[in-house]
């Protein structure tokens, strides 16, 4: 992709030439992107290493410990470290996920079920309203087939 940051607006273009890849990431001081970088490695060709994020065995979750466990629902690859998560790109497989009431968990997850060929459920996704209350709103709206139930 090509990537222009601005003060206050990042631009990202989509580059046909090729997909994703696999990189060693030091995620200490984004730790609340953890989850979304973890679903992002699972689609990524080649092994990717979200390192040097201790904290985020801390927050609502134990994020590392819960992506390891959902994204090997997904017949992804992944190692969980004392500090982060070691993931080999592949292509997951839809599954039944439990999004540990973490609503960053949720919302990364629902973005790997976007991509899966199938269906994909995330349980205690009502989570999402602690940050993002119109997320399935607003992503239905990019014709995302996305619905919350029983919230």
């Amino acid at each position: 992709a090509d990537i222009n940051i601005e003060p206050n607006s990042v631009t990202v273009k989509a580059v046909r030439h090729g997909g994703l890849k696999g990189a060693e990431i030091d995620m200490n001081k984004t730790p609340d992107a953890l989850p979304a970088m973890a679903v992002t490695a699972a689609f990524a060709e080649g092994t990717t290493k979200l390192l040097n994020v201790p904290q985020a065995r801390s927050k609502e979750t134990d994020r590392i410990k819960c992506m390891a466990e959902e994204l090997k629902k997904m017949d992804v690859d992944v190692e969980e470290l004392p500090d982060g998560l070691i993931i080999s790109g592949s292509r997951p497989k839809p599954a039944e996920l439990h999004g540990w009431a973490d609503h960053r968990i949720v919302m990364a997850l629902s973005l790997a079920g976007l991509n899966l060929d199938g269906q994909c459920t995330i349980d205690t996704a009502e989570a999402i309203a602690v940050t993002f209350p119109n997320y399935v709103e607003l992503m239905k709206g990019i014709s995302a087939n996305m619905e919350l139930v029983n919230a």
